[in-house]
């Protein structure tokens, strides 16, 4: 039941980043708004606002940038939050502002828009995330990310002149750098039972007995009757070449 819920917080979440999308897509169709000029424009003070709303804009002129967000936008997102629950905020948070922000510092000087960046730095984050915690499930996360969207890693190059590789590249770099910050929190390692042992500082069970160990009351060692309560029993071993008297 806890595990549906979240499930369901997750993609709530994921399909409430999609709307936004679609939402400011369709008033820039409907009303000729032309929203790209409130995208990411470097080191200029109008690009600044870009930091904020440019993943929320797509082109007019191509329906195929914002169809080619939104599925990796869902299911990046649902992933994050359910695999991640106690850090997700802060990790999409992370990574969005980082990404805008380093757009607007080091990329070319053109409007940049779309989702794609923070797409970038999602993929990244739970594919190495999963890696420098060593656990189960992160890893299958970051193995099943791999196997969808490996071929996203050709966006970072400059090979398409109207895509905003830059701000690929600085999204991954950003998602990188999230998953190490935060590889101590979240889901961790499952640790074995000598390691739960020593850190509650319980002594590891002996296979043979000890001498002078005070046998519990309901257990006699070899089925006889149950001993007193904190009686003591002591065992004598005589070494095996020694004759019997």
């Amino acid at each position: 039941m806890f595990q549906d819920k979240i499930s369901r917080i997750s993609l709530y979440i994921a399909i409430f980043v999609l709307g936004l999308m679609w939402l400011v897509y369709f008033l820039d169709v409907s009303f000729d708004f032309e929203l790209f000029h409130y995208g990411i424009f470097p080191l200029h003070a109008k690009g600044l606002i870009g930091i904020v709303a440019a993943p929320f804009i797509h082109s007019t002129n191509d329906i195929a940038h914002i169809l080619n967000n939104s599925l990796p936008t869902v299911i990046l997102t649902w992933l994050l939050f359910y695999h991640y629950r106690t850090i997700a905020t802060r990790v999409f948070l992370i990574i969005f502002f980082m990404t805008g922000i380093a757009t607007w510092l080091l990329a070319r000087e053109s409007y940049h828009i779309g989702m794609s960046g923070v797409i970038y730095g999602l993929t990244s984050f739970l594919v190495f995330s999963g890696f420098f915690r060593k656990n189960m499930r992160a890893a299958a996360v970051s193995l099943f990310v791999i196997f969808i969207y490996g071929s996203l890693v050709w966006g970072i190059f400059p090979m398409q002149t109207n895509v905003s590789w830059e701000g690929h590249a600085l999204g991954l770099f950003a998602g990188i750098i999230v998953a190490v910050l935060y590889k101590h929190q979240g889901p961790q390692p499952q640790k074995m039972r000598y390691e739960l042992e020593e850190e509650l500082g319980i002594e590891p069970e002996n296979e043979y007995w000890k001498e002078g160990e005070i046998i519990p009351p309901h257990s006699g060692p070899f089925g006889e009757k149950p001993v007193e309560p904190g009686m003591t029993i002591t065992y004598t071993y005589k070494p095996n070449d020694e004759k019997e008297a």
